[in-house]
C-alpha cells in the first residue's frame, strides 16, 4: 500500500492504473500500468532510474526492476478515471461538471455502464454523496467479474474527497440480446417459397407420366386402354351406334326417293 501511494503521487499526470510485485531469484519484478508510458520513463530513462532508486533506498527493495506497460484503452479503466476525476477535482472544477464529463468519456469509448461517487464535503461543512449513473450496471452476482473499480482520493481544504469509479465492461452477455442469423433466414425463406409454389414444378418425364395410374377410371377400363396402340386411333366417335344405323337409313330413302323422281 506505501509503494501503490508513492507510485500514486509521483505519476499523477502519467495516467498510473496500478502497480503489481512479483519477487523473482533476480530481484523484486515492477509492473507499472499506466496510459502515457513516455512520461514515467522520462528524457534518456532518468524518470525512472530516480523511481527505481527510491524504492531501493526508502521501501528496502532488492535490486528492484521496473516494467512499464501501456493502457491500450484508458477510458475504459476504472483506476485511470478516476484519478484524472481526482485530479480535476484537486485543480478546483466543480464536482458536477467534471463528474459528468467524465461519464460522458468512459460511454463513449463503448462501456456498457458506469457508476461515479463522490463522498465528502463537496459544497457544504456536511458531507454527503454524489453519485453519477449511466447504461447497465449489476449489483451482484457473476457480473462483478466484468465490472472494474477504481478509487481515488483528493485532499482539499475543507477535506478530502473520496472517488470510486465503476465500469461495466461492454464485451458482458447479459443473456437478453437477441442475434438475427441471415443465412438461416434465408434459406428458411427459400424453402417456404419452394412449397408455396412460386418457382416453377419440375417437369415429368413421359415415362413417368405413363407409369402414372388414371384417377377414378375402374381397373378394368385401365387394362383396354394399355391394349389400345396410340397410332391405331385416327379419329375418336363421340356418338353412340344407334344414331349411326338411324342416318344410314335416312340416307337410304333420301336415295330411293330421287331415282324414283328420276324415272
Amino acid at each position: 500500500m506505501q509503494i501503490n501511494e508513492y507510485l500514486r503521487s509521483e505519476l499523477v499526470r502519467a495516467g498510473f492504473a496500478g502497480v503489481y510485485l512479483q519477487q523473482t531469484p533476480l530481484g523484486v519484478r515492477i509492473t507499472l500500468k499506466t496510459s502515457r508510458p513516455g512520461l514515467v520513463i522520462g528524457k534518456g530513462g532518468k524518470r525512472i532510474q530516480e523511481i527505481t532508486e527510491v524504492l531501493r533506498v526508502r521501501f528496502n527493495l532488492e535490486l528492484p526492476q521496473i516494467e512499464v506497460d501501456e493502457v491500450k484503452e484508458p477510458d475504459l479503466d476504472a483506476q485511470i478515471m478516476s484519478e484524472r476525476l481526482a485530479y480535476s477535482l484537486d485543480r478546483g472544477r466543480h464536482y458536477r461538471r467534471a463528474g459528468y464529463y467524465i461519464l460522458r468519456k468512459i460511454m463513449e469509448a463503448g462501456a456498457k455502464g458506469v457508476e461515479i461517487k463522490i463522498s465528502g464535503k463537496v459544497t457544504s461543512q456536511r458531507a454527503r454523496t454524489q453519485i453519477f449513473r449511466a447504461g447497465t450496471m449489476k449489483k451482484s452476482g457473476q457480473a462483478q467479474e466484468k465490472i472494474e473499480k477504481g478509487v481515488s482520493q483528493c485532499i482539499m481544504k475543507s477535506g478530502t474527497l473520496g472517488v470510486i469509479c465503476k465500469i461495466m465492461l461492454a464485451d458482458y452477455k447479459a443473456g437478453d440480446e437477441v442475434y438475427i442469423k441471415n443465412d438461416a433466414l434465408e434459406k428458411a425463406q427459400k424453402k417456404a417459397e419452394v412449397k408455396l409454389g412460386k418457382k416453377k414444378p419440375k417437369k415429368l418425364a413421359k415415362e413417368d407420366i405413363e407409369e402414372e395410374e388414371i384417377e377414378g377410371v375402374p381397373e378394368e377400363l385401365q387394362e383396354l386402354i394399355e391394349e389400345v396402340d396410340e397410332d391405331e386411333i385416327d379419329e375418336i366417335s363421340l356418338e353412340s351406334n344407334d344414331d349411326e344405323e338411324e342416318e344410314k337409313e335416312v340416307e337410304q330413302k333420301i336415295d330411293e326417293e330421287e331415282e324414283q323422281d328420276e324415272d
